[in-house]
């Protein structure tokens, strides 16, 4: 007889560890509640696994960033080494649950399972969504055919994959989505659901080198285009402290005409420059985009500007070909 399914959940804060002055109150304080509290509201998580927790965090995710991810990781990749432990699940705010989950997945070598999850609404709402995420995501962990598959999100009953999981509401419980790859699976009470066969995504666990010292990431700014607008915050910017740049572009990577030279000269003066777009679902290519990639310009495929960020840092900090790296995150979804 197989053993029972041993979780661990991590907690950093949140909105699921929130708690409101009222039911009704959308305002909110996030964090407040410990991993213990957490699980109190769900006995049943006894009938799914064995579960231990721990405390990292009780942040707002508005206030975390690589250095507490990179923190995270290194907890995370110390649970997993324990041979007892079938995985770990992490609560994290939404607000950059996003770049939280492509950082564990680009930092994370393990064939166990990682799950992240949150929620909409904090604790003490009316009918709160974190409860059965949770609930959901430590299922997904402790399933047969959770390991080999990299770093997840489990949010609102669907499983989706760290590299494509994007947010697209503010407040609604439905959030969270993946673009371009489809979800890899459903979660229900009692039953998870995987759509394919167990395989990581591209780029998982390839920057793991970030993980060994806590020595900051490379300095990458995000410039949005907007129509009349002069781009004199851009071009008046010290360039001496940073490493790279995205645009956020119109539609397929397009940049006014006027603003092209000055990008061109900054790629010249060696700062590296990925073209992201300020559209909800990203696609920016080479031929679409209105600079020419290369050696300093590259075309983000199919990530936001934030993700795009987050994964120029990491390829700067580790000298890797940006071109190629990006190009990869195309190879899987």
């Amino acid at each position: 007889m197989p053993s029972e399914p041993k979780v661990v959940i991590v907690g950093t804060g949140g909105t699921i560890a929130g708690r409101a002055d009222s039911a009704t109150n959308l305002a909110y304080t996030a964090g407040q509640l410990s991993v213990a509290d957490l699980l109190e509201v769900i006995p049943d998580l006894a009938n799914v696994a064995q579960i231990s927790g721990q405390n990292l965090f009780s942040l707002n995710s508005k206030d975390m960033g690589p250095a507490q991810w990179q923190l995270l990781a290194r907890t995370i990749s110390e649970e997993a080494s324990r041979k007892d432990v079938t995985g770990v699940v992490v609560t994290h705010g939404t607000d950059t649950l996003e770049e939280a989950a492509l950082f564990l997945h680009l930092t994370l070598s393990t064939d166990k399972p990682i799950v992240l999850t949150g929620s909409m609404r904090p604790a003490t709402a009316l009918s709160p969504d974190g409860p059965a995420n949770l609930f959901h995501a430590v299922q997904v962990c402790a399933s047969a055919n959770a390991s080999g598959r990299g770093v997840m999100v489990v949010m609102n009953g669907e499983i989706l994959p760290a590299l494509h999981v994007v947010k697209r509401h503010s407040i609604a419980t439905n959030a969270f989505t993946s673009s371009p790859a489809r979800p890899l699976g459903r979660v229900y009470s009692g039953r998870t659901l995987f759509f394919s066969d167990s395989t990581k995504a591209a780029l998982a666990g390839a920057f793991g080198g970030a993980l060994s010292n806590d020595v900051a990431l490379p300095a990458v700014d995000i410039h949005y285009v907007a129509a009349g607008n002069s781009h004199a915050d851009l071009l008046s910017r010290d360039w001496t402290e940073r490493s790279g740049l995205v645009i956020a572009g119109f539609g397929c990577g397009e940049i006014p005409d006027g603003l092209v030279p000055e990008i061109n000269r900054l790629a010249d003066d060696g700062i590296t420059i990925v073209v992201s777009s300020r559209v909800a679902d990203v696609v920016v290519l080479p031929e679409t985009m209105t600079l020419t990639e290369g050696h300093h310009i590259v075309a983000s495929r199919h990530l936001n500007p934030h993700k795009s960020a987050l994964l120029l840092s990491l390829a700067l900090s580790a000298e890797k070909d940006v071109a190629a790296t990006f190009m990869r995150t195309d190879a899987d979804g």
